[in-house]
């Protein structure tokens, strides 16, 4: 892979990571579902496997913020990347803001597995852990 691939192929899976937290946190279950492919997953851990669009509708409209909310990703390293496939580790700090102000809620990771098709990156398999 050429080294202009590889920037490529890195911005497109920060992009996919980073519009994915910004739709999660506005509520946007829509915007959401779009950045999996018809066949992709979403699996959190000791929550459940959401497999397909619809199923991964359903299971995010379930967690619908009750007050402001942030998830900040960092730390994304790209552990494997072809032209059409990559995989992905980030870590994630969950913040909820109450009367108090912001608090750090959860923290957790994130590994991802993105496909591209007709141009186009998604998630194939996203699996949330979180940290005791």
């Amino acid at each position: 892979m050429t080294t202009s691939t590889e920037a490529s192929v890195a911005a497109h899976v920060q992009a996919a990571i980073a519009a994915y937290a910004h739709a999660l946190d506005a509520d946007r279950v829509d915007d959401l579902v779009e950045l999996f492919w018809p066949d992709g997953a979403a699996e959190i851990t000791g929550v459940g496997t959401f497999e397909g669009h619809e199923a991964i509708r359903a299971g995010y409209a379930g967690f619908s913020p009750t007050r402001p909310q942030l998830h900040l990703v960092g730390n994304t390293v790209i552990t494997s990347a072809t032209e059409d496939e990559a995989t992905a580790v980030s870590n994630l700090a969950f913040f909820q803001r109450d009367d108090s102000g912001w608090a750090v809620r959860l923290v957790g990771r994130y590994d991802d597995v993105l496909r591209r098709r007709d141009g186009e990156w998604r998630f194939q398999r996203r699996v949330t852990t979180f940290l005791p």
